[in-house]
């Protein structure tokens, strides 16, 4: 009997039930129950064996503990017939014992206990009646003085946790006032915020941890919510102290551009601070997670839960930020002055990473301080790529691709591909070959993203002209050739003016702090009109976290992508509307789909000046918008049918995916309409939609329509594409994972 009553503590102790979160403990525990099931299985009538075996078997969840509550059922099935054996009554015990170990997490606290309890019930009742007198009365004895003490402990905790309720609820409103405090730059009223979180966090946590509350850890299910109130309070203490202190140290405020210069030390004295503040938030979900169990009640496992769901909200702003403060000093020249190139571009008229190139300029930085070294126009670096005959080198893909349309003859066409890593390695290097500048990282700006420089900077006068954040973006996409129409000379002037006076206050100037930049910069951002490349990778981190990276995606489901060219050499993009219509259906595992694409030119004056409406000799007419239509999808090429008629399409492999090109002519005032059918494997258990937008003057207009076996997926009913999104069913529209 001894040996069968240590095999049922095995048993029950490998069921993995954890009453206390104590490993030893929860060990002694579920051992002594399970060796008490099988000692009280050998003194049980066996009636009592078969019930309780019935019962395991209908409250086990697992298909394990199925097979161990039926092989109980079968031998207490078999000892009736065989007569009354009391090793036959210990082995069902211990199999149950094991069953009885791992029930589940049930609906609600404490059903599995119950339910436990209940199976167990009909052999323990059975056997401590059989127990001899001498026997039952000491086990009686022992449980109620266990029972009392529990009920002691119990008490105790409750008390000390009612009163830390209060500095509880002090300790979270005191914190979010020193959130919303730093997010207003107020560093002072924030630091003394944290401390007061700190400080009443820190009352709460001597409250729930006196040594008066250790006899409550060991008690079965109440010392799992002492322990997961007591790591809440501790991580609340180590969060607000992080925090208070991260406040006391820097002003963020002095990590900004003073005179075009950034002080790196300031930079370097955030390094630990946030490295610190990181490494709290990290410990504080770890701990919180493991602190988390299906013993607990209700409401404090959902209390729990939206404390996770908070602290996992705030971790990628303290990665970030961590990452960022780590790499900024390279990135502004701490050891070496470093180069930039930045890159002006046009969606006026398209190239698959926005827009053409027009303007440039480099900016050198060195040790924290920026200075504007030279500017031009994309002719400027032309004629030296003539002159050197220069080649291009650059990504496989890229050059494979490209190198039909010469861009290193024609610097303004670098920016065909859609990716901008690949763009910035080309024009990097065409640009070190063409003026011997070494380029250590490139920048891409939009006219969106001029306009939110200048909210920053400052207006900027050109000519008779006063160029604000709001004014700048119709200039430049196409008030400029209206205003210099037979003056191509003055428009070259006006646009240097104009980029050299919004760069040389952005080098020489005061900026604001970083949550204001970031607040004015976000929209283009998310809009990807701005994007940065670092030559290495060592900051490929950073523009990541940060939505600068500017990575066309590899999509690990389904995705559909617009990418086209201006073929019409004109500023026409303007006036181009594009809407999407995407219907896929999947049954069983097999996909087909209708990609349908309509193309409106909404131009209705044929009077604008060529630079907008010709076609650079190309023999067009007037207002004609030559599209070179890239559509991106994941699944294979079918048909293709333009206005309802059949055509050819061009089919080449990007980014590990079909990329199919049809030219598209679009007559003033006209519609045209591409429709593709295509086809394949998908796996809709995994399903997701990856919808990157092409960075134009005007949004596209989206239409998705999926089904699966017949039945529509639950897609969000309307996106907002202003960013590159993912599709989930049932879900919101998420920023893709690059």
């Amino acid at each position: 009997m001894v040996v069968l009553a240590a095999v049922g503590a095995v048993a029950a102790v490998l069921g993995g039930a954890a009453p206390t979160g104590i490993t030893l403990v929860d060990a002694a525990y579920v051992g002594a129950a399970g060796a008490a099931l099988a000692f009280a299985g050998g003194r049980a009538r066996r009636v009592s064996w078969l019930i309780s075996g019935v019962l395991a078997l209908w409250f086990t969840p697992t298909s394990l503990g199925r097979v161990v509550a039926i092989a109980a059922v079968v031998v207490a099935v078999w000892a009736a017939r065989q007569g009354r054996r009391r090793s036959l009554g210990a082995i069902v015990g211990a199999l149950l014992a094991f069953v009885l170990g791992d029930l589940g997490s049930g609906p609600f606290l404490g059903s599995t206990f119950l339910l436990a309890a209940l199976a167990a019930a009909p052999i323990l009742a059975s056997g401590l009646r059989g127990m001899p007198t001498h026997w039952r009365r000491p086990v009686t004895v022992g449980l109620s003085t266990w029972a009392a003490a529990a009920v002691l402990a119990t008490g105790l905790f409750g008390v000390s946790s009612l009163l830390a309720t209060t500095d509880v609820t002090d300790g979270i409103d005191a914190a979010n006032q020193g959130f919303d405090l730093a997010a207003d730059t107020e560093q002072e009223g924030s630091a003394t915020a944290f401390e007061h979180a700190r400080d009443r966090f820190e009352s709460a946590r001597s409250k729930v941890s006196g040594f008066w509350t250790l006899p409550a850890r060991l008690v079965p299910v109440v010392g799992q919510h002492a322990r997961a109130v007591q790591v809440v309070t501790a991580e609340g203490v180590a969060l607000t102290s992080t925090a208070a202190d991260a406040a006391r140290s820097v002003d963020p405020s002095d990590v900004r551009l003073i005179g075009g210069r950034l002080d790196l030390r300031v930079v370097e004295r955030l390094q630990p601070v946030l490295a610190r503040t990181e490494r709290a938030v990290d410990r504080a979900i770890d701990r919180v997670d493991d602190a988390r169990s299906p013993w607990l009640a209700t409401p404090l496992d959902e209390r729990m839960d939206d404390l996770l769901t908070e602290l996992a909200d705030t971790r990628p702003s303290a990665h970030t930020a961590s990452v960022a403060v780590r790499t900024i000093p390279e990135l502004m020249g701490a050891d070496e002055p470093v180069h930039w190139l930045v890159g002006v571009t046009t969606p006026a008229e398209a190239r698959g990473l926005g827009g053409l190139l027009g303007n440039w300029v480099l900016i050198e930085a060195d040790d924290g301080a920026l200075s504007m070294v030279a500017s031009g126009r994309n002719e400027d670096i032309n004629t030296l790529l003539r002159e050197r005959n220069v080649e291009l080198t650059g990504p496989a893909q890229y050059v494979e691709r490209w190198s039909r349309y010469s861009p290193n003859e024609f610097f303004q066409d670098v920016t065909l591909s859609p990716d901008l890593p690949m763009v910035a390695a080309v024009a990097a290097d065409l640009f070190e070959q063409a003026t011997d500048e070494r380029i250590d990282g490139v920048i891409v700006v939009d006219p969106f993203a001029i306009g939110a420089l200048l909210r920053l900077v400052g207006p900027v006068e050109v000519d008779d002209l006063t160029l604000t954040g709001d004014r700048v973006v119709p200039f430049l996409l196409e008030d400029q050739y209206l205003r210099y129409a037979d003056d191509e000379v003055g428009r070259v002037s006006a646009l240097a003016q104009l980029i050299n006076g919004a760069f040389s206050s952005f080098t020489s100037g005061a900026l604001p702090g970083p949550t204001t930049i970031a607040d004015g910069f976000g929209p283009v951002i998310d809009q990807d009109r701005i994007g940065f490349w670092w030559r290495g990778g060592d900051a490929d981190e950073l523009f990541e976290l940060t939505g600068l990276d500017g990575e066309f995606p590899i999509p690990t489901s389904d995705m559909v992508a617009l990418v086209h060219q201006n073929a019409g050499q004109n500023k026409l993009d303007t006036h181009l509307r594009r809407a999407l219509d995407y219907r896929l259906d999947i049954v069983g595992t097999e996909a087909t789909g209708t990609i349908t694409v309509t193309l409106h030119n909404d131009l209705d004056d044929l009077t604008l000046p060529a630079a907008i409406i010709a076609s650079n000799d190309q023999g067009y007419p007037l207002g004609t918008n030559v599209a070179r239509l890239a559509v991106h999808t994941a699944l294979d090429f079918r048909a293709a049918r333009l206005d309802g008629e059949e055509t050819t399409v061009e089919r080449d492999i990007a980014f590990g995916h079909d990329a199919l090109t049809v030219l598209i002519e679009v007559p003033a005032g006209g519609t045209r309409t591409l429709t593709i059918e295509v086809g394949g494997t998908l796996d809709p258990s995994s399903y997701s939609l990856s919808l990157p937008q092409q960075p134009l003057v005007n949004d596209d207009a989206v239409t998705i329509a999926v089904t699966v076996d017949g039945t529509p997926l639950d897609l969000p009913p309307s996106l907002d594409l202003d960013v590159d999104t993912v599709l989930r069913p049932g879900g919101e529209a998420d920023p893709i994972d690059r």
